[in-house]
């Protein structure tokens, strides 16, 4: 039977911590999932935990020394990447299991096993560029979801619906 929705979210094993006062906090993904029930969608919706990220899959988007750099710099503390990325001991694990998600959803919708596929994740993933965190993002979610796809000859089109558009995408594929 095919599931309405299926949420890939891992709340549970949310290990990004960032300050409190910190733009991109916990509170986010909580307002995301809670969503879901507002909208009325509980009896509807299928809740998965997405698996990490390869690291081979990252590298379809990014740097392989940044990938790396990333690991090295969550795995000695973390810290502020940039003005506004911040990362912290816990943050590979998640932004791993964040670009999971993506990937969890478009295997779901390719095996038929849903309608609709919501990848709820932090850190979010449309700013980070090839080689740089940036806005709150350190690997690039969507990216990384395209590239996937693309590179099984599938063409692919990005709706990025923000405040403003996701930068690091259309760096990452400008050419």
């Amino acid at each position: 039977m095919t599931a309405p929705l299926i949420v890939f979210a891992a709340a549970e094993h949310d290990g990004h911590e960032t300050p409190a006062w910190h733009t991109e906090h916990r509170g986010r993904l909580d307002a995301a999932l809670a969503g879901v029930h507002e909208a009325g969608l509980d009896d509807a919706a299928e809740w998965r935990v997405p698996d990490a990220v390869d690291v081979a899959d990252l590298a379809l988007v990014h740097a392989p020394d940044y990938v790396s750099a990333v690991e090295s710099f969550c795995a000695a503390g973390g810290g502020n990447l940039d003005p506004d990325t911040v990362a912290t001991p816990g943050s590979w694990d998640t932004a791993r299991r964040s670009a999971g998600a993506v990937l969890g959803g478009i295997e779901a919708l390719r095996a038929g096993e849903c309608d609709v596929a919501f990848a709820a994740g932090r850190p979010p993933g449309h700013h980070a560029i090839r080689d740089r965190a940036m806005g709150f993002c350190l690997f690039n979610n969507a990216a990384v979801g395209a590239a996937k796809i693309a590179a099984a000859g599938e063409k692919v089109a990005i709706v990025d619906w923000d405040v403003h558009h996701g930068n690091g995408t259309q760096d990452i594929f400008y050419d």
